[in-house]
């Protein structure tokens, strides 16, 4: 008796389902439908065009109809302006020589002897897993952290674009500022024209 019921409920549902993409699939774009969701005694679900049985419990569904189609946005590519056309959003300008020549970038040096590299401001202080202590309240030890003042030096940003790539050995060269794939893609990348 158990099987024969579970059997009637996954029926019920693939029906549910089969009847949801048919009235999807017949669903006029531009206007808003609406559906009879219907939950009979034993549970099962059922969505039809048409009012419910009387023992059944009903509700009306309705669907919004889909939004208007439009443009995909060009990511990463050169506005209209630099190609002399009228444009909708920010343009992507790769700015004049002059201005890429004075786009500052720094130079972030650590009390600690690390060397990184930045867009944006350096740190105040970077802070350094210190040396084990043993710790007083359980006798395990406990690693202490230790800050380090970070001092700034401005350096034109194709300098600085040109260390960071060379990257090499240096200590701190995992601190540099390094620009995620995704935003490279994108055309966010700060070295891009240099």
């Amino acid at each position: 008796m158990h099987g024969a019921t579970l059997n009637r409920r996954r029926a019920a549902a693939v029906a549910a389902v089969i009847a949801w993409a048919a009235l999807i699939g017949c669903a006029r774009p531009l206007q808003a439908e609406s559906v009879y969701k219907c939950r009979g005694a034993d549970g099962a679900v059922a969505f039809q065009d048409r009012p419910c049985a009387s023992a059944q419990a009903e509700s009306l569904v309705e669907i919004m109809p889909a939004p208007p189609s439009s443009k995909a946005p060009e990511y990463g590519r050169a506005s209209r302006d630099d190609r002399g056309e009228k444009s909708r959003g920010a343009p992507l300008s790769r700015g004049n020589p002059k201005e890429r020549r004075d786009t500052v970038s720094y130079e972030c040096r650590a009390a600690n002897g690390e060397l990184f590299y930045r867009h944006t401001a350096c740190p105040k202080q970077i802070a350094m897993p210190g040396i084990s202590s043993p710790s007083s309240s359980r006798g395990r030890s406990a690693k202490e952290k230790q800050n380090y003042a970070v001092s700034a030096q401005a350096l034109p940003r194709s300098e600085v674009c040109r260390r960071i790539a060379s990257g090499g050995s240096r200590d701190g060269h995992e601190r540099d500022d390094r620009v995620p794939t995704y935003d490279r893609n994108l055309g966010r990348d700060p070295c891009r024209y240099f």
